[in-house]
């Protein structure tokens, strides 16, 4: 993955380059004019994430650098001097501008960047009964290679959300058939909260209490029918910002920091609802324990670092065989736990031997020598009265594999 950054400023480049390698770890190509341009983009073709681009360059000088870059489908953003040729970037399909002024525009370029790769086809829904201005939405929108969804009415956004999961935000206007904006905040946030799925409304400028009344009932922004590109772009990024740094925070709390898996207590808050809707629909569920074989002997030879790279291999190995409906999560040490619904126990069973086979083979090439490990792992199907019990059962499974020899499953 490239970032493309085009200037005849070798002190601009040189900058950006230093900038996005450092602070992003993304690797850059330069060109210095539009005919060097054009080569790269022949060369990289394929390869390249995003384009920074200046507005005036000795052979294009009046934005013709851009029709070339986007026709490759390259997100692009567009470098200009204290004056805003608007005449220029009007129409073009750039994402955004910025002015070449201070320490404060390359941190606004690397903001961009990051914006553009991480949220890539993050899901968007755009309910308005107007198609025009739906159309000029989700059009700004692709621009940041969202995947958007469009709705006629609140109905259609609510149908939408049944069958979509990972939706992040909702546009929304007030009038509307079957079911208004207003009665789809208030639906929405029943189940979704501000801090997962964002509600931006789509207003007139005579709609003002019923903006006041949005906002009461859930909305997070709002947006003026006659909004600039610049307005919505501004608010698109402030609200896919605000929803990342909730999920930093949650992250933080709810994670391993060493192996980015979820920590113990994200298990029991979780699991405990996935164990009481098993029950409630009396649906199957599987709980299973994983603890590597030997660890002290990895630790003792090789160090505590070495450990480390053994637990976080474990991660690397178990997400590879488990979908996002089961909930992995580190207990400590060198254990680990699973809980997964409504799944055929042979099936699991069978997951789990394969994990097993796994660990067998695999080798880690570490710097002070290649390292192998087992693990032993203990499962139980039984519910029990509370998830406790399925945990207490897994985890002596795991002491029966343990003591049968290691490098099996087994359940009690």
């Amino acid at each position: 993955m490239y970032i493309l950054i085009v200037d005849d400023s070798k002190s601009i480049c040189g900058t950006l380059e230093k900038l996005i390698s450092e602070e992003l770890g993304y690797k850059t190509i330069v060109a210095n004019d539009k005919h060097e341009c054009e080569e790269k983009l022949l060369e990289y073709k394929g390869k390249i994430a995003v384009a920074i681009l200046d507005l005036s360059l000795p052979d294009a000088p009046d934005g013709e650098v851009i029709d070339s870059v986007t026709k490759f489908n390259i997100p692009s953003i567009v470098l200009t001097g204290s004056e805003i040729r608007e005449d220029i970037l009007k129409d073009k399909d750039i994402v955004d501008y910025v002015i070449k002024e201070g320490r404060f525009a390359y941190e606004y370029i690397l903001s961009l960047i990051k914006r553009i790769i991480t949220t890539q086809n993050t899901k968007v829904i755009v309910a308005n009964h107007s198609k025009e201005i739906a159309s000029s939405a989700i059009k700004l929108l692709k621009r940041y290679r969202l995947s958007c969804f469009y709705a006629k009415d609140g109905q259609e956004v609510l149908d939408i959300l049944k069958k979509v999961k990972d939706v992040k935000l909702v546009f929304t206007d007030y009038s509307m058939p079957n079911m208004n904006g207003l009665e789809l905040t208030k639906k929405i946030r029943q189940s979704y909260s501000k801090d997962t799925l964002s509600i931006i409304t789509i207003t007139s400028t005579t709609e003002g209490n019923s903006l006041a009344k949005f906002l009461k009932f859930g909305a997070n922004d709002f947006l003026y029918k006659t909004f600039s590109e610049e307005e919505f772009f501004a608010k698109l990024n402030s609200n896919l910002e605000t929803l990342e740094l909730f999920e930093e925070i949650k992250n933080k709390a709810n994670k391993d920091y060493m192996t980015g898996m979820f920590n113990r207590r994200y298990f029991f808050d979780e699991g405990e609802l996935l164990y009481q809707k098993a029950v409630k629909d009396n649906q199957k569920i599987l709980v299973a324990m994983f603890d590597i074989d030997k660890f002290k002997n990895i630790n003792d030879t090789y160090g505590h670092d070495i450990g480390d790279i053994a637990i976080s291999e474990v991660a690397i190995i178990v997400n590879q065989f488990f979908n996002s409906d089961a909930i992995i999560s580190r207990f400590g040490g060198e254990e680990f736990c699973v809980i997964q619904s409504n799944i055929d126990e042979v099936k699991f069973v069978a997951t789990l031997e394969e994990i097993r086979k796994k660990f067998e083979t695999n080798i880690i090439n570490t710097e002070k020598g290649d390292i192998q490990y087992t693990v032993s792992v203990g499962y139980t199907s039984n519910k029990g009265k509370i998830l406790d019990d399925m945990v207490n059962a897994a985890d002596e499974g795991l002491y029966l594999a343990k003591n049968s020899g290691r490098n099996q499953v087994r359940t009690i």
